[in-house]
């Protein structure tokens, strides 16, 4: 199993991102995704370095 970091952002970027793993899990991949934040609401929270943190690990397939 491959492990991917996902970061969906702002804007359309979750719902991109959301087909395009959609997609692929269609299509057969082993994959283990970690999602980070990142965007503007990390950005008002404080994190103004660019760091992002893991939020979540979900396995897949």
């Amino acid at each position: 199993m491959t492990t991917i970091t996902v970061a969906k952002g702002d804007g359309i970027g979750p719902e991109i991102m959301d087909a395009t793993l959609s997609i692929t899990l269609a299509a057969g991949a082993k994959i283990e995704i970690q999602e980070v934040s990142v965007g503007e609401q990390v950005y008002l929270s404080g994190n103004t370095s660019g760091n992002v943190s893991i939020q979540a690990t979900v396995v897949t397939q």
